[in-house]
């Protein structure tokens, strides 16, 4: 069997512990799986518009961002 390589972009959310030092990460996990990093971006800069337009605050300890991921298929 041949082998190739992949790269898929994952959608991470990490809740950090400000409260330690240095500050630690609490709580992290994969919202979401994508086949480029602009589809990636994309669902970030909507995720935070819509918490804009409901005019919901983002906790200084929550962070969203696009990761990528190289997987090998056998």
């Amino acid at each position: 069997m041949g082998e190739g390589l992949g790269m898929i972009w994952l959608l991470i959310v990490i809740h950090l512990n400000l409260t330690t030092t240095p500050i630690q990460v609490q709580h992290g996990e994969i919202i979401g799986t994508f086949p480029s990093h602009q589809a990636c971006t994309e669902k970030h800069n909507e995720f935070f518009k819509k918490a804009e337009e409901e005019k919901r605050p983002i906790p200084p300890y929550f962070n969203l961002g696009c990761v990528p991921y190289k997987r090998t298929i056998m």
